[in-house]
């Protein structure tokens, strides 16, 4: 008895592991035409009653990122569609903003460089195509304050 259930065990996880296709994905973000540096993109997939983990990838100084699983750190996402996210702050990125401020060290305020609607409410969007892509690119517009 304790045999078969191992078995079943063994086949419930092969069928659950066994549906997620993933492939390599880079590309490049810029605002306003220029390159956004130390940016994070995230692509979460959309699809599915259970879509699984996203990907995460860190801009460079030229704007390029490269995907890696968020639970694996393997390279890629899974392939179809996904809800993207980009995140990026003014200042230093090694400052820990949840380090309590001190008279030498006061909080540190760092300003995001990128609007709600590309982050926190989204409607970026990407499908990821089962050979992978090296063009999921996002040219963002933020309006410059006059």
């Amino acid at each position: 008895m304790r045999g078969r259930c191992w078995i079943i065990l063994g086949l419930f996880v092969i069928a659950g592991c066994g549906g997620s296709k993933v492939a390599p994905v880079s590309g490049t973000v810029k605002v306003n035409g220029q390159p956004l540096a130390n940016a994070t993109v995230v692509f979460q997939p959309s699809e599915g009653a259970n879509p699984g983990p996203g990907s995460v990838g860190k801009t460079d100084a030229n704007g390029r990122y490269e995907l890696f699983g968020s639970t694996t750190n393997l390279p890629g996402a899974s392939v179809g569609k996904h809800t993207v996210s980009i995140t990026a702050f003014s200042g230093d990125d090694t400052v820990q903003s949840s380090a309590p401020p001190t008279a030498d060290k006061p909080a540190a305020v760092r300003k995001s460089l990128v609007p709600e609607e590309y982050n926190a409410k989204t409607t970026l969007t990407f499908d990821v195509p089962a050979g992978g892509t090296t063009k999921a690119d996002f040219d963002l517009t933020v309006a410059v304050p006059k």
